[in-house]
């Protein structure tokens, strides 16, 4: 029964008897109704969803993760490479080391009722710099998503994605409920600046029948960041998809979606269509594909800087202007992801390719990522996360070297009694931006201690 409801918000059968089984199938359960990846209440369904409906990583850990859980830490951190949004002297960027601690809260899990679900992944932190206090400060992350059965054909999912941090390696954690790109949620900023964030996403799924399926939603979202040299944006979303099932484990189906973005501080506006095919398949009892593939049409509008002709820079006395242009691109989009789950971990390989708006720096941009998210819950007393990633920026519009970015890190907690828990970490950033003189290098590391109340050890990553 609760295999064949893998993608669907209903009522568990208390029929089965293996208990971490259990528990674990209805963790990806809930993963995949949080990511809007509602179908209805068919027991004959076992296929799973496709990805433009924006599913995330499933979310690793034990039973535990079924039920809202807070924490309380107190860690010891070391920064390399803090870039703030400024220049010395010598009108270099800066790179400063600094140690400090750390005082981090949050909780996070689920809670369900007779035909809702809600899920909760807050996660918040202060921090003080023993010799680097400018880079004081707090950070906030929350991933929010309620799925409600309006009947037993229709679904309506709501999710919230929300924070403001000052750290270039952007949010960590948090973001599993749905995919960071799906929501527009920046994370490869330069410098360590404040940005803040707000998307809000809803989604309608109307099963048809045990076989054919319709979503329709939309979101809007807004990025600021605090140093004007930076530029913020607004934008909106609509997207519609249809997706059937061909036989007991594949779905196939083809999706619409339209990007509007409009930028703060700067003359500039996009618009994106974009259209794709999608196709997953559950390999086995564990596996699980889903790939995607189409192309945008992208209508850019916005300023850039040009070399006058001599004659007139003789006239003015400079070298180069500001000019108005309009620019249409034609770029290939492009998912797949990867999945196995265990009944204590999973791990997923993650491939993205399409637009996005940018990091305050680049504006509409083709951007491509990969990334590789593992988790490991060894017996009741360790858990283990590692994930890496690589991700680069085109802009379609400004006269910009690539950008690259290669980051990596990994976490580990121990449960030394039923609340208190050891904590580590260690991350590394590598980014740079071609034909410039612009590298960085970043590690931070951490290590500390944890209050949680469970049965399992604590997992934030």
């Amino acid at each position: 029964m609760v295999r064949a409801l893998q993608c669907s918000c209903v009522r568990v059968q208390p029929a089965l008897q293996d208990g971490g089984s259990l528990r674990t199938r209805i963790l990806l359960v809930l993963t995949a109704v949080l990511a809007g990846a509602a179908f209805a209440q068919r027991a004959d369904y076992e296929g799973p969803t496709i990805l433009s409906r924006g599913i995330g990583p499933v979310l690793a850990g034990g039973g535990d993760l079924l039920r809202i859980r807070p924490y309380l830490s107190v860690t010891g951190v070391y920064d390399t490479g803090l870039t703030p949004v400024s220049v010395n002297s010598q009108g270099q960027i800066p790179k400063e080391d600094g140690y400090g601690g750390e005082l981090g809260f949050g909780a996070l899990g689920y809670h369900s009722w007779r035909d809702t679900v809600l899920g909760l992944d807050y996660r918040g932190d202060v921090r003080h710099y023993s010799q680097q206090s400018y880079y004081d400060g707090s950070d906030h992350t929350l991933s929010l998503g309620v799925t409600h059965q309006l009947s037993r054909r229709v679904v309506l999912s709501l999710r919230e994605a929300a924070g403001t941090y000052s750290r270039s390696f952007g949010p960590m954690g948090g973001l599993g409920y749905f995919d960071p790109s799906f929501a527009d949620i920046p994370q490869n900023e330069l410098f360590d600046g404040r940005t803040h964030y707000l998307t809000t996403m809803g989604d309608l799924t109307l099963q048809k029948g045990p076989r054919l399926s319709f979503n329709m939603g939309g979101s809007g979202m807004v990025v600021r960041r605090r140093s004007r040299s930076l530029i913020g944006v607004t934008g909106w979303t609509a997207r519609g998809d249809t997706a059937y099932r061909v036989g007991r484990n594949q779905v196939i189906g083809v999706d619409y979606g339209f990007h509007h973005f409009d930028y703060t501080s700067a003359f500039g506006a996009s618009d994106i269509h974009t259209l794709g095919l999608n196709w997953t398949a559950r390999i086995g009892r564990n596996w699980s594909f889903g790939l995607r593939a189409g192309a945008s049409r992208v209508e850019t509008l916005g300023l850039r800087r040009v070399t006058l002709d001599p004659i007139i820079a003789a006239i003015l006395g400079q070298s180069s202007g500001i000019e108005t242009f309009y620019r249409v691109n034609y770029v290939p989009s492009a998912n797949a992801r990867l999945t196995r789950t265990f009944r204590r971990s999973s791990v997923s390989f993650e491939y993205d390719r399409g637009t996005g708006s940018g990091n305050g720096i680049y504006l509409t941009s083709q951007q491509e990522s990969f990334g590789l998210n593992a988790s490991y819950t060894a017996s009741r007393r360790w858990n283990v996360g590692a994930s890496a990633g690589y991700d680069n920026f085109r802009s379609l519009g400004q006269t910009l070297g690539k950008y690259e970015s290669y980051h990596g890190g990994g976490g580990v907690t121990f449960q030394m009694t039923s609340v208190l828990h050891f904590v580590a970490r260690f991350d590394g950033r590598h980014y740079d931006i071609d034909n410039t003189d612009f590298k960085r290098t970043h590690y931070r590391a951490s290590l500390g201690i944890a209050l949680s109340p469970g049965d399992m050890p604590l997992s934030l990553w």
